[in-house]
């Protein structure tokens, strides 16, 4: 089959190029091109770039990345999902997928991207990557494009069910995780250190809300409460963006330079050791749940037996999987003591985090099912 993958943003929030992309960056969309090509299908990543002028073209891990320049900003002033490119959308003319899959329906280009798909009679799968402040209004607003897909991917039960009230027939819809876990490279591989290590692995954004997108500089303040009340921990932040130089001024700021470790963008590879050791890894968003459907660092994380900490709006809770907390740095670090000093359920929460991700996530099965969901609809379609 002729697989064409939609990445319809560009990366001015990421601030990275198309050549640190494809060579050095681990992300999800590759994994999905890459996990098809090993099936044997030809595969096509179209993203875009600022800078990009008409297009370029890449071999990589037997699939073609397809990049594109920036056509069109609409709406105007938002740093993310406004992009357009018209040119990606012609390319798919030219390679006529049997399949088109196109990453997060949020995003403004959505509307158009679909109609122009379901022009060329292509069948159209779209998953949920991401939400934003207005989702219930582009639920609704988008609602003709949703109904257009053949298939939509939710990693949530709170996803499907909005989209069910949208939607005029529901059996399109599939609970289906964000992305995939390699369980032969993250899984357990050592005891956790000796005093506790506290992990946050991705993005550093500039200025975030952590409604809407990962918000590590909220860790700051609670680190400090922790310290302030006793606790050996320490903070392991793993990774690079625009917000980092920011957040290492605000760390020394609050005296807590020797008490975090700023390790930068690390290798995909790398990542198990670091999961392994930790006590807990901060998944510094808001979630409704713990699920191994949602989040691909939590999900890492939870491979490698390591609990989790995310965001919640209401009372601290704990789950099999990890613990939700308020943003308050005082409850939130009388919360994680508790988690700490909590053995029993440290060890039950770790063990069981293999298990469900084993079970639901696993990237060899996901790429099977969806490699078979792709023909099914390729089918119907002749």
């Amino acid at each position: 089959m002729r697989i064409a993958y939609l990445l319809l943003h560009d990366f001015r929030f990421a601030s990275i190029g198309l050549d640190e992309f494809a060579s050095d960056r681990y992300h999800f969309s590759k994994e999905y091109a890459r996990r098809m090509a090993d099936l044997g299908h030809e595969v096509e990543l179209y993203v875009m770039f600022d800078g990009i002028r008409g297009s370029r073209e890449l071999e990589l891990d037997g699939y073609r990345i397809k990049a594109f320049g920036v056509d069109a900003r609409f709406p105007p002033g938002l740093n993310f999902g406004n992009a357009h490119s018209f040119q990606a959308l012609k390319g798919l003319d030219s390679f006529h997928p049997d399949v088109v899959h196109l990453h997060n329906y949020y995003l403004w280009s959505f509307p158009f991207a679909a109609s122009w798909v379901k022009k060329g009679r292509f069948p159209l799968v779209a998953q949920y990557h991401g939400t934003d402040p207005i989702r219930s209004a582009k639920g609704l607003l988008f609602a003709p494009w949703l109904n257009a897909c053949d298939r939509i991917l939710v990693p949530s039960e709170s996803e499907r069910a909005f989209l069910g009230k949208v939607l005029l027939t529901r059996n399109r819809l599939a609970l289906y995780p964000s992305t995939g876990v390699d369980t032969e490279e993250f899984r357990p591989l050592g005891g956790k250190d000796s005093q506790p290590l506290l992990l946050y692995v991705g993005r550093v954004p500039l200025d975030p809300d952590y409604r809407w997108e990962k918000s590590p500089q909220l860790l700051l303040p609670i680190l400090k409460s922790l310290r302030e009340a006793g606790s050996r921990a320490t903070l392991l932040i793993a990774g690079d963006g625009p917000g980092l130089a920011k957040m290492k001024e605000q760390a020394s700021s609050m005296g807590l330079s020797a008490s975090v470790q700023f390790v930068g963008q690390l290798s995909h590879h790398s990542l198990p050791d670091l999961y392994s050791r930790a006590s807990l890894t901060f998944v510094p968003f808001l979630l409704k749940e713990i699920t191994p459907f949602w989040d691909g660092a939590l999900q890492e994380s939870l491979a490698c037996g390591t609990p989790v900490v995310g965001f919640s709006d209401g009372a601290p809770r704990f789950s099999g999987l990890g613990v939700l907390v308020p943003t308050d740095p005082t409850i939130a670090s009388q919360t994680i003591v508790k988690a700490l000093d909590d053995e029993p359920w440290a060890r039950s929460a770790g063990e069981a985090g293999p298990r469900a991700i084993g079970t639901t996530s696993e990237w060899g099965r996901l790429a099977k099912d969806l490699s078979s969901t792709y023909a099914g609809m390729a089918e119907a379609r002749h």
